[in-house]
C-alpha cells in the first residue's frame, strides 16, 4: 500500500483559504526576508506564509523557507503547523529525510489532537521507520485518527487486519474499514476493497466487482488502481477465452 499521507499536505493545504494580494511583491526589489515579512503581515500569521512558499502561492515556491515559516508557527503552538514540519522531514521534502525528527513533530501535534499526526505516527511505527516496527503501537494511533473520522487511518486499521499486522488476520474486518474509508472517497481504500474482490479474500472472487474499485481509485489518480485494471482487464480476457 502506497503511503498515505494522509491527508496529505498538499490537499489540505491548498484547501485553505489565502488572504491578501501579495501586490506588495510585485516590484521585485524585496529581498526574500523582506518578502516573506510582507506576506506574514498581510495575512497576520506565518502559516499560512509557509503555504505560500510551500506552492509558490504569489512568490517563488521555495522549501527551504517554507520550512522557516512552519517552524516559527509551530513554535507558537499551531498543531497544523507542526505536522507540516513533521510531514516535510518524513518526506524529505526541503530537508534531509529524518524519521525521527518528524516523529517528534508529529506527536507535537498529535498531543493537540491533530489526528493526521496521530495516522502519520501509526504508519511510522507501522513500518518500523525511525522507530521499531510495533503493529500494536500503529493500531492505537490509527484507532485515535479513525476516531476523529480520519479517513487514512480508517483505511490503515483495514490494513493491519488484512495483513494480520499485531492483530488475527480478518478480511471481513478489513473491508468493513476500507468501506467506511472509501464512502469518504479516500482513492487508497478503494484500491484495497478492489484488491480482496480480485483476488477473494473474504469473498467471493468477483472481477466486475474488483473492475468498479478500481476504476473509481484510478479516476482519483491512484496509479496502482489504474496499474491493477490493466492486469484484471487481462484476467478477464483470458478467463472468457476458457469459457
Amino acid at each position: 500500500m502506497k503511503r498515505f499521507v494522509l491527508s496529505s499536505l498538499a490537499v489540505f493545504m491548498m484547501a485553505l483559504p489565502i488572504s491578501g494580494s501579495g501586490e506588495e511583491l510585485q516590484s521585485g526589489a524585496a529581498s526574500k526576508e523582506t518578502t516573506a515579512r510582507l506576506i506574514a503581515d498581510a495575512d497576520n500569521g506565518e502559516y499560512l506564509t509557509a503555504i505560500k512558499f510551500y506552492h509558490g502561492q504569489g512568490v517563488e515556491r521555495d522549501y527551504a523557507e517554507a520550512m522557516k515559516w512552519f517552524k516559527r508557527s509551530a513554535e507558537k503552538g499551531n498543531d497544523k503547523a507542526e505536522y507540516a514540519v513533521g510531514y516535510m522531514y518524513d518526506k524529505g521534502v526541503g530537508v534531509e529525510q529524518d524519521y525521527v525528527e518528524a516523529m517528534k513533530w508529529y506527536k507535537l501535534a498529535a498531543a493537540k489532537g491533530n489526528d493526521n499526526a496521530q495516522n502519520q505516527i501509526g504508519y511510522l511505527y507501522q513500518h518500523g521507520w525511525g522507530v521499531p516496527t510495533d503493529y500494536a503501537e500503529a493500531m492505537k494511533w490509527f484507532r485515535l485518527s479513525a476516531a476523529k473520522g480520519n479517513y487514512a487511518g480508517e483505511s490503515n486499521i483495514g490494513v493491519l487486519y488484512e495483513r494480520a499486522q499485531g492483530v488475527e488476520q480478518d478480511y471481513a474486518e478489513a473491508m468493513k474499514w476500507y468501506r467506511i474509508s472509501a464512502a469518504k472517497g479516500n482513492g487508497e481504500a478503494e484500491l484495497n476493497i478492489g484488491n480482496l474482490y480480485h483476488h477473494g479474500f473474504g469473498v467471493k472472487r468477483d472481477l466486475n466487482e474488483a473492475m468498479i474499485w478500481y476504476r473509481s481509485a484510478a479516476a482519483k489518480g491512484n496509479e496502482e488502481a489504474t496499474q491493477k485494471l490493466s492486469v484484471l482487464n487481462g484476467d478477464s480476457v483470458h478467463e472468457s477465452h476458457h469459457e
